[in-house]
């Protein structure tokens, strides 16, 4: 997986490319938190998804959990690979309504993964 960070004034993103698994779960926890504690405002952005699993999505919840507290905001591109679509769904991480934290309704397992 390749991680890269883009700043700019209208987004800072990260782009995540290739296998998002267990294997590379301390690498992309390290963005998430490092690009958390800089950034008001972070954007996932995702190209080229190979592999997909259970950690990744257990990190990804996490890291907006944590956006949450910090009042700080982790929003995900709008394109989302087939791949991470369909380990959304069968993790069952897909939700009506967001959990006990999404005071704002701002869940990102709420929508766009149909």
């Amino acid at each position: 997986m390749e991680i890269k960070l883009a700043e700019s004034n209208v987004n800072n993103s990260v782009k995540l490319e290739g296998s998002l698994t267990v294997e590379r779960a301390a690498e992309l926890k390290s963005v998430l938190v490092e690009s958390l504690s800089r950034m008001d405002r972070l954007h996932l952005v995702f190209e080229n998804v190979t592999e997909v699993d259970i950690s990744f999505l257990q990190l990804l919840c996490a890291a907006h959990h944590t956006a949450a507290r910090k009042k700080k905001k982790l929003t995900l591109d709008g394109h989302r690979p087939e791949l991470l679509r369909s380990a959304v769904a069968e993790a069952g991480f897909v939700r009506q309504e967001g959990c006990a934290i999404d005071v704002r309704e701002i869940c990102i397992w709420k929508e766009g993964w149909s």
